[in-house]
């Protein structure tokens, strides 16, 4: 969705600056710098078609709406603050947004928020062997779901460390009482996304984001508490 956004816009870009962030030598910079901090190649050639995304949005951010840019520009937001950035909410102002606009999900936003929740919940399937099939080098490199349950493990061990579990329970079941209950299966992870902003100030951000990433297509996490 965000790769078609960012074709409609490209159009009146500098395609110089373009082909110099979709092929050449800026690419294999790119490259090269990730690989440094990565040493996995399947998470570098993920990395590296997010930078080519992000670069593009950078070139045609003037035609993006802040939230947009931002939804564009997360994968690196932990690394390199986006330009503009400011610093999140308060943790109360989030959640409390957060807790306003749940209740707002419906239609194909709802149904893409499903949608990302089920990758984070599911491992991904082992790569067809039939004649000619290509295994995905990101799934066959990544794995979401364990990842997202590896954050939720942290979380909740955190909560339990610092004597929070029931401020921390708490809260995950209020915003599972105001998401949607129509059986797209998201109510657990409203909870998750809401535990994770509660924990903030003690959790490395990426496990934050990651938490929350259902969700960050549907209300930025970079404007809760902002309006």
């Amino acid at each position: 969705m965000v790769e078609q956004a960012l074709d409609n816009m490209l159009s009146g870009a500098d395609q110089a600056m373009v082909n110099a962030f979709t092929s050449g030598f800026r690419v294999a910079q790119t490259r090269l710098a990730i690989e440094k901090c990565l040493p996995d190649p399947n998470a570098v050639a993920a990395a590296l078609e997010s930078s080519q995304i992000i670069a593009l949005a950078i070139l045609v951010r003037e035609q993006m709406d802040p939230a947009q840019f931002s939804s564009a520009y997360r994968p690196f937001a932990t690394v390199l603050p986006a330009p503009g950035y400011e610093p999140a909410a308060p943790i109360d102002r989030q959640i409390a947004h957060l807790l306003r606009v749940l209740p707002t999900l419906k239609g194909d936003t709802e149904a893409e928020v499903a949608a990302v929740a089920k990758v984070l919940s599911e491992r991904p399937k082992a790569a067809g062997t039939a004649a000619g099939a290509v295994p995905s080098t990101i799934t066959a490199g990544l794995d979401p779901a364990a990842n997202y349950a590896a954050a939720w493990k942290l979380v909740i061990s955190t909560a339990n460390e610092i004597g929070r579990t029931q401020a921390f329970r708490m809260m995950q079941e209020t915003a599972e009482q105001v998401a949607p209950h129509d059986g797209l299966g998201i109510v657990g992870f409203a909870g998750v996304a809401a535990g994770g902003i509660f924990m903030r100030d003690v959790l490395p951000v990426e496990k934050v984001l990651l938490l929350y990433e259902p969700f960050a297509a549907a209300f930025p996490y970079e404007s809760l508490g902002k309006i």
